[in-house]
Parts: C-alpha cells; sequence; structure tokens
C-alpha cells in the first residue's frame, strides 16, 4: 500500500531539482516524511541568464521491516535566450531488513532525461544490499550498497540509431554525520561499471551539507562531479556543479 501511494504522489503532482541525498535508516521516522525544494538565479543587462532547479522528496518509513522513497527533480536553464540544461530525474527504492538494524535488501527503479546529454530516456532497475558498517553518536554513520541493475538509453544523438541495453554493478558507498546544531553533512559515491566491459564505468560523487535556517526550512549546499569513461560522441566525460538551494522539510 505505502508504494502504490507514493507512485500516485509522483504521478499527480507538478514538477518541483535537488533534494536531501542522505540514506534512511528503517525506523528512524515512522510514517510519512520528505521535502521540498528550489533554486533560481537570474541575471539580465550586460548578463542574460537564467536557472531553475526544484525538486520533491517523499518517503514512507514503516517502523520496523521496510521502508520506500523517491524523488523527482527537474533543472532548466538558459543564457541569452538560448536553452542549455533541461533535464529530468526520478528514482524510487524499496528497503527491508534482513538482519538486525545492519544489513538490508534494496529494489530500486529510475528514469532521467538529459536534452544536452542527448538523451532522450535513461531507465534502469535493479537490487542488491546494504550493509550500515558503523553507527556511531560521535562519528555518523556509513553504508556500503552491491549489486546489480539493467540499464536501457534511448538516446536522441544522430549518430546512435538503436537503443543501448546494458548491465550494470551497482556499487555505492555513503557516510552521514549530524551535528549538535542540527547541521547534517552527507557523501554518496557511486560506481557502476558493465558486467562484461569492466572499462566501461559510470562513477558519481556527491557531497552535500545542510545547514537549519528557521523551523523547518534549511539551507543546502552541494557538490556534484560526474565522470562516464565511454559516452556518445560529442559529449564530455566529465560534469560537475556546484549548488545551493532552500530546503524545507515535511
Amino acid at each position: 500500500m505505502p508504494i502504490i501511494v507514493l507512485l500516485s504522489f509522483f504521478l499527480s503532482t507538478s514538477l518541483f531539482a535537488l533534494v536531501s541525498i542522505a540514506p534512511i535508516d528503517i525506523g528512524a521516522s515512522p510514517g510519512f516524511s520528505g521535502n521540498v525544494s528550489g533554486t533560481l538565479n537570474s541575471k539580465s543587462g550586460n548578463t542574460d541568464k537564467k536557472e531553475y532547479q526544484a525538486g520533491v522528496r517523499v518517503q514512507y518509513d514503516q517502523g520496523s521491516d521496510y521502508g520506500v522513497w523517491g524523488t523527482l527533480t527537474y533543472s532548466y536553464g538558459e543564457v541569452k535566450g538560448l536553452e542549455n540544461e533541461n533535464k529530468i530525474y526520478a528514482h524510487i527504492r524499496y528497503i527491508h531488513a534482513l538482519y538486525g538494524e545492519e544489513w538490508c535488501g534494496e529494489l530500486f527503479v529510475q528514469s532521467e532525461q538529459d536534452r544536452f546529454k542527448e538523451i532522450n530516456e535513461r531507465s534502469l532497475g535493479g537490487a542488491g544490499l546494504r550493509w550500515r558498517f558503523f553507527n556511531s553518536p560521535e562519528w555518523g554513520k556509513g553504508y556500503f550498497g552491491a549489486g546489480g541493475m539493467l540499464e536501457r538509453i534511448d538516446y536522441s544523438h544522430p549518430a546512435v540509431n538503436r537503443a543501448e541495453n546494458n548491465r550494470r554493478v551497482n556499487s555505492y558507498l555513503a557516510y552521514t554525520k549530524k551535528f549538535p546544531n542540527a547541521s547534517k553533512l552527507t557523501y554518496i559515491g557511486y560506481y557502476q561499471p558493465k558486467f562484461d566491459a569492466a572499462s566501461d564505468y559510470v562513477t558519481s560523487q556527491t557531497l552535500e551539507l545542510i545547514v537549519p535556517i528557521y523551523g523547518k526550512l534549511s539551507l543546502s549546499i552541494s557538490a556534484k562531479y560526474l565522470f562516464d569513461t565511454v559516452p556518445i560522441g560529442g559529449i564530455e566525460k566529465r560534469d560537475t556543479a556546484y549548488t545551493t538551494y532552500v530546503l524545507w522539510d515535511f
């Protein structure tokens, strides 16, 4: 039932880009919760530039056995009236406790579109295990996840006339630390090589600091680095982004 409710929410909501990346622990926040976020950068005159980013994250924590969360993000930008960014990203993940609080099984699906990477749609689904390898009030929490996924990429690039179907390893390392003033630091890094060609891989690193402002409002400062060893022709291997946005929890 919670998964159906969450899917219905995403199908009915308008597009909201960036959301908190922190992993969830089953039982840490029972019931429904989430956050919405957004940022706007607009310049005119000698510099004509507009950037819009918005995001929503919703999660349900059953309290003892499972949790489910999903994100939906949208980013748009233009310079001198010419579009230079237009992408949508959606991800849903189900987590089930397997052994105590340290081991969990995970199922996930994801879909994204990125006009300026010439991706009509990249969709994937997979499964894996997550191990919380340390949990310290002083030092924070650390997680390691590993599994596999199926990936399909439909390109808009004129030189690519067929969809790409891949089988990849999906592994990640995550860390989160809460501070006495309610600030929170989170890191998550993914490594996703092909099963049949380890030299063809995608990796991403994201670091986020959330600082409370007032009540349920917070300021998030994040940095992200993405590297793809084998992009399609003309697309850069590296992407770097630095973003500051306002976050509202509910």
